[in-house]
């Protein structure tokens, strides 16, 4: 007998505009934009306060401006957002191990089997969120099904701090019908503008149009939309695989020529890079950089390195001499980036002596030690340049 799945999906409220209200009281109760840069950029986050103007995640900054702007509009702090990010999935992991992380705000969590130990489903959502909230004064939404479309649909008809079940029942199909088919899986602007054109606009419209007539125009994307449509998702909960590379990038305010800017960037995304590899636990030995020019052309460049690190310098060493090897005449940089791959993991290696981490690992560790002890900017590496000439 098939046992039907216990399916929890977890999705923050406005996650890094929350995080910049929770830590700023006078941006409470206003619309928040966060993203940049300003003219630049888009929408990375925007406060619920902002969503009543129009403004939504992905559009271009310029244009919530000109629909909100009164706003408050704030850079991305990535560093901060992936901290509370951490804290969360440690709470996922406290009751199954069976979790598919959805970019820094949002997961699956399959808690079938688990109810002797936390509860039925429902008292575990509970729990979650209490527990999100408790550790880190943020609220979220969880919607509860058997399967992935129905748990994530459910999260987001009860946002915000919603808790929201959806099982496949007539009665509660019926409901699923009438939304807009936008919240099917896999249908975005273009998916969506095509069905719009077959006559299609609702969940329902969607459910009743033969399925051969999808899968002609959509092909196997097409027969798991239908499928969805009728409340169907076969899609297991996969719990996420080890990272492949661990980078950071940064879009400036301006176009860059001068490579003293360049390099002093190239520090701080290193200091970046460094420490969430020392948190992950994991040393890399690929070094890849990547620019994007003022003419939105893009170019990447790699280098491999004798033995696997996590030092700050060694990384940046290593974009630094890929920089150079780039021709930069009458060039100027709007986009730069560093990422290092072939990861290797370094758990079991740290109670060993100290001659098991090279000069710069043992560097990189006391000055990640000082920041956390400190805080953040009590400790600056000599040449990083101010945050305000660039925005994550």
């Amino acid at each position: 007998m098939e046992i039907t799945r216990k399916i929890i999906h977890v999705d923050m409220d406005a996650f890094f505009a929350q995080i910049e209200q929770r830590d700023n009281p006078g941006y409470k109760n206003r619309p928040l934009i966060v993203g940049g840069p300003l003219n630049r950029g888009v929408v990375s986050t925007a406060s619920y306060e902002a969503r009543k103007y129009g403004v939504h995640s992905g559009m271009p900054l310029s244009r919530a401006k000109r629909l909100c702007p009164r706003g408050t509009y704030v850079p991305v702090d990535m560093e901060k957002y992936l901290g509370e990010s951490m804290k969360i999935r440690e709470i996922f992991y406290q009751f199954t191990p069976l979790v598919e992380i959805i970019g820094c705000d949002e997961g699956f969590l399959d808690v079938t089997g688990c109810e002797r130990l936390f509860g039925n489903v429902l008292e575990i959502a509970r729990k979650i969120k209490g527990s999100i909230y408790e550790k880190t004064n943020l609220t979220s939404s969880a919607g509860l099904g058997p399967n992935k479309f129905l748990a994530k649909l459910a999260s987001n008809m009860g946002k915000p701090n919603g808790l929201t079940v959806l099982q496949d029942s007539e009665k509660v199909m019926e409901r699923i019908r009438k939304l807009p088919v936008s919240y099917i899986w896999g249908v975005g602007h273009v998916t969506g503008r095509e069905l719009r054109s077959m006559g299609i606009e609702t969940i329902g419209d969607l459910a009743h149009t033969p399925v051969e007539l999808i899968e002609a125009r959509f092909g196997e994307l097409g027969i798991i939309m239908h499928q969805m449509a009728h409340g169907i998702d076969n899609r297991k909960v996969i719990p996420n695989r080890e990272a492949k590379s661990i980078g950071r990038e940064i879009t400036y305010r301006r176009d860059i020529d001068d490579i003293s800017i360049l390099s002093s960037t190239l520090l701080l995304l290193s200091q970046k890079i460094a420490r969430n590899m020392r948190h992950k636990g994991c040393r890399g030995r690929v070094v890849t950089l990547k620019l994007r020019f003022s003419d939105f052309k893009t170019i990447s460049r790699r280098m491999t390195l004798k033995e696997h690190t996590y030092g700050i310098f060694d990384i940046h060493r290593s974009s630094l001499a890929l920089l150079r090897s780039v021709d930069l005449d009458r060039k100027k940089i709007r986009l730069i980036g560093v990422s290092v791959s072939k990861l290797e993991n370094t758990f079991g290696f740290s109670d060993l002596l100290d001659s098991s981490r090279s000069r710069d690992e043992s560097l990189t560790e006391a000055i990640d030690i000082i920041s956390r002890r400190f805080g953040e900017g009590k400790l600056t590496l000599a040449r990083i340049i101010e945050r305000d000439d660039i925005m994550d």
